[in-house]
């Protein structure tokens, strides 16, 4: 998969979206990489376990040499993983890593130099001319915040070529909410939902398929990319349920459900 990252042309005006699993993508555009909640550890399943992955990984963390800026949206493995920040941390002393404050401090102890991790907090954003990151609050079920007021889970809009993405993290839709994100080109919401007996599990959760496709309508998102519903059996929802749900709530709507590994030009 880097080969193919980093051998894909695209004109100044294009982005290369990059799969990863769960939530975590690449984008590519002019020239700058940006990897978002990159999970790229953790044993495939025998058939047996619940938290197993379904799937290895497409990208091996000692191959992330290449990288610009790493986003992480909260304080899960499977959004902040350690030995993948390690590795992207001592393959390239350029890379820049964009973590909620609450626990960036954190994720200094897992090797990544303190001077090269920049604090996200709701209201200040980051510009760095091609790449520009604004750091919205997410509700892991509820809104969670710090003994500063600062935000323990994100979502990031980003802007690359004039074009606007949310990638909302782990999130539920709260009041308010919309008008923070406005409107975007491309929603990447998770899928996976909430339950009782996932609450009852320890398993907080996001946006059900419903929400996510209303909120990318009411955003006028051009492009809807579903995400956390794949990689573990006990958090995911079939893949099968996407199209029924986009055409049962917003016919019409375009959008794209990626496979591990899949590249998307937009």
């Amino acid at each position: 998969m880097k080969e193919q990252i980093l051998k894909l042309e695209l004109t100044d005006s294009q982005i290369g979206f990059f799969y990863l699993g769960q939530e975590g993508f690449i984008l590519k555009c002019r020239g700058k990489y940006v990897m978002i909640d990159g999970y790229l550890t953790g044993q495939v399943s025998d058939g047996t376990s619940a938290w197993g992955r379904n799937y290895p990984a497409p990208i091996r963390p000692e191959e992330l040499d290449f990288l610009d800026y790493v986003l992480c949206s909260h304080d899960h493995s499977d959004h902040t993983d350690p030995e993948t920040l390690a590795a992207a941390a001592s393959l390239n002393e350029k890379t820049r890593f964009i973590i909620p404050a609450p626990f960036a401090k954190r994720v200094a102890k897992c090797g990544v130099p303190e001077e090269r991790i920049i604090p996200a907090r709701e209201g200040e954003v980051l510009d760095f001319g091609d790449v520009v990151v604004e750091p919205l609050a997410s509700a892991h079920e509820e809104l969670h915040q710090d003994e500063n007021g600062d935000y323990c889970e994100m979502g990031f809009k980003l802007t690359l070529a004039g074009t606007t993405i949310y990638h909302a993290g782990d999130c539920c839709i709260y009041d308010g909410l919309k008008e923070k994100v406005g409107k975007i080109d491309v929603a990447m919401l998770p899928v996976n939902g909430r339950s009782y007996y996932k609450l009852r599990a320890n398993c907080i959760g996001n946006m059900t398929l419903e929400e996510a496709v209303l909120f990318a309508e009411e955003a006028e998102a051009g492009m809807f990319i579903p995400m956390h519903f794949d990689l573990f059996r006990a958090n995911s929802i079939p893949a099968s349920w996407i199209p029924a749900g986009v055409e049962q709530y917003a016919p019409g709507m375009r959008y794209k459900i990626f496979t591990p590994g899949e590249c998307m030009i937009l």
